[in-house]
């Protein structure tokens, strides 16, 4: 049985100080009480704030932003679990679909993604744009890797540290999102479940529907044209 506290959730973070109190107590009221914050240059309190509910802190104090997938690679880096599962700051993720991801685990499953839209679900943190677009990379990327899955911008997944090191991730940016499901797709056992996205109370999300969506699309393409040579991806 996996315990708990052989869970690290890590939850990367930039000027949260609206949303990450009630994350924080909202995961410890579930019995996760292993929580590592990855700030990424804060401005306002966040990291103020996760310091006094206790959780541990790597902070970036560079002048210049690692991004979110440096910053969820840095985590990993530097967890001492066994297990990690990566956790949005926002509080719109449902830290009560973490029950199920360890049961998973526990079924022989390498990684457990959650999906917004499993069985026609809806998010309801979706704008038009961002509905459209994860439809559009989800069909793509199901087509040309031949795997099956309904959400593909989700990164609510949980998996062992080791393995998740395995996969020699390098996406700086929101890139990461696509690199680690098609990775974990093609190279290990991988279950999806239902978990429901709320919409977030302060702050606006720091994705950019236009910019990152063109870098996401040119990811895929590349892993595409990358599995002819190396299955693997890793």
């Amino acid at each position: 049985m996996i315990e708990k506290e052989n869970i690290e959730i890590l939850i990367p973070t930039l000027n949260e100080e609206g949303n990450i109190a009630e994350t924080i107590k909202n995961l410890k009221l579930q019995g996760f009480n292993n929580l590592t914050i990855i700030d990424d240059n804060s401005q306002d309190k966040t990291v103020k704030i996760c310091r006094e509910l206790g959780c541990n802190v790597l902070e970036n104090i560079n002048l210049s932003r690692l991004g979110f997938g440096k910053s969820v690679i840095k985590a990993l880096k530097n967890s001492n679990s066994k297990y990690c599962c990566i956790f949005d700051g926002d509080n719109s993720f449902d830290p009560s679909s973490l029950e199920l991801m360890v049961d998973k685990i526990e079924n022989k499953f390498d990684f457990v993604f959650c999906s917004r839209y499993k069985d026609n679900n809806v998010s309801e943190d979706d704008t038009i744009i961002r509905k459209f677009g994860n439809f559009f990379f989800t069909k793509l990327v199901n087509i040309l890797f031949r795997i099956n899955t309904t959400d593909v911008l989700f990164l609510y997944v949980m998996g062992k540290r080791e393995d998740f090191l395995s996969l020699n991730l390098n996406s700086a940016d929101y890139r990461i999102c696509t690199e680690i499901l098609l990775k974990c797709y093609i190279n290990f056992n991988c279950a999806e479940i239902l978990s429901i996205e709320r919409k977030r109370k302060f702050g606006k999300s720091k994705v950019n529907a236009a910019l990152d969506g063109f870098k996401i699309l040119m990811n895929i393409f590349y892993y595409y044209i990358k599995s002819f040579s190396n299955k693997k991806l890793i």
